[in-house]
């Protein structure tokens, strides 16, 4: 389709592609793609390697400089493929713990996994010894191929990783906050400043919470300004900035939001802003996992158990499995009515119980749409096969085999029917497009 060495050319057949073609020739070019960041990064590890040794086996040329030799190989890296000697230094990193992960470096060169995707998993596996890493590379790579965002896939490795040595877990936390923590202001553009910083998982569920809560209480939907700048108006107001108030900019005289003189964030209850909740497995047969952010170590847990709320995994949760079986588990009943032949308690109410939505939480931590990776308890409850509200009975009941959490804009992508969702017995989900016929599965841990 392409030449890659006439532009005006390539520009032509870009215009004039057929749309039925235009997925089909965009992935292979995307994998085309990985495939030559692959190779080149680890080209880039190779020079890296050259200049190291070079300074290794020469002494003289390290002049009296402290860590000559590596410094000298990101350096000419840096150089020769223009870019920041952090660049440089992430490319090394990532080209040497390649070499302990043959399946993963192979990965990488068929193309399989985007540079950033690759990161994250040597990131997590660089942290165990030979033999576990042996157990956790083909894991990881099987959750790896699954339709989720990489913060997602983060976490499911960290969980996996907590579950089979918690020790590791926990060490690898603490020498991250080690090298990593920090806050940084820096100067942006037009009168901006960028405000950068890795913090542990409970101050920032506590912050986006705090944001969350003050939004909800000061700003209606009628509010001109967008999310983003109400946020900074309360991060303003959080940080006890002179004068610096959040207020709905609404201008509507029945506005019950925008107050003359609200009373400060600092007044806000501790326990409705704060929103750490840690959902813990009662026979500690599965890692904690804090809302908002995904699994973490028990030690973790423990250390926060004074600021977080704790709730168990419900005794009768719902059953979800890990996928990834021989095959795709049988499809749930295609009624919507979960297998059941006479409606349960609450299945023809359209609002699920407490009990019942606490259950889904529990099971599904995630929008179940592809590539999403909001957490669910942020999500809302959605039938998979519509509530019908004239005659409850004939529609798709409110039992926990219909119901899956959805963020706001990927349920109205699912009402606009070109992906159709197909629940299995392990909550596992096949999108199906009704046009192509493609599909994609998602699972709800």
């Amino acid at each position: 389709m392409f030449s890659f060495t006439d532009p005006v050319a390539d520009d032509a057949a870009v215009s004039s592609a057929p749309s039925a073609s235009l997925a089909d020739a965009a992935r292979d070019m995307q994998r085309q793609g990985r495939q030559r960041e692959a190779r080149m990064v680890l080209l880039a590890y190779r020079l890296g390697l050259s200049v190291s040794d070079d300074f290794v086996v020469n002494p003289v040329r390290q002049n009296g400089i402290r860590d000559a030799a590596d410094k000298a190989a990101v350096g000419e890296v840096s150089l020769q493929l223009g870019v920041s000697r952090s660049q440089a230094g992430k490319w090394l990193t990532l080209g040497a713990q390649l070499q302990r992960m043959p399946q993963l470096r192979l990965a990488f060169l068929e193309g399989d996994f985007a540079l950033h995707r690759i990161s994250v998993i040597s990131a997590i596996l660089g942290v165990v010894d030979d033999d576990l890493r042996g157990v956790l590379e083909p894991l990881a790579l099987g959750l790896a191929r699954r339709a989720t965002t990489d913060p997602m896939l983060r976490s499911q490795l960290e969980k996996l990783l907590i579950e089979l040595d918690p020790d590791a877990a926990a060490a690898a936390r603490k020498d991250f906050a080690e090298r990593n923590q920090n806050v940084i202001v820096r100067p942006d553009a037009f009168g901006h400043n960028t405000v950068d910083a890795t913090v542990p998982a409970e101050h920032g569920v506590f912050l986006r919470e705090r944001l969350a809560a003050l939004l909800a209480l000061r700003v209606c939907k009628h509010d001109p300004r967008t999310t983003g700048q109400q946020r900074v108006a309360a991060l303003a107001e959080l940080m006890g900035f002179p004068a610096a108030r959040l207020t709905c900019a609404c201008g509507r005289d029945g506005c019950g939001r925008g107050v003359d003189e609200p009373a400060p964030a600092s007044g806000l209850e501790p326990e409705a802003a704060s929103g750490i909740v840690v959902v813990v497995d009662p026979d500690d047969g599965r890692a904690p996992h804090l809302r908002g952010h995904g699994a973490i170590d028990p030690g973790h847990a423990a250390e926060i158990g004074d600021a977080a709320r704790q709730i168990e995994l419900p005794a009768e949760s719902i059953v979800a499995g890990a996928g990834g079986g021989d095959g795709p588990a049988p499809p749930i009943d295609p009624t919507g009515h979960g297998g059941f032949s006479v409606p349960p308690p609450g299945a023809l109410v359209y609002q699920p119980s407490k009990q019942l939505r606490a259950q889904i939480l529990a099971t599904d931590l995630w929008c179940r749409y592809p590539y999403c990776g909001n957490p669910s308890h942020a999500c809302e409850i959605d039938h998979l096969v519509k509530f019908d509200h004239a005659d409850p009975n004939a529609g798709g009941w409110t039992v926990a085999y219909n119901l899956i959490p959805m963020c706001t804009p990927d349920h109205h992508r699912k009402h606009l029917g070109v992906w159709i969702p197909t629940m299995h017995t392990d909550r596992s989900i096949t999108w199906r497009n009704s046009v192509t016929g493609q599909q994609i599965v998602t699972y709800p841990r």
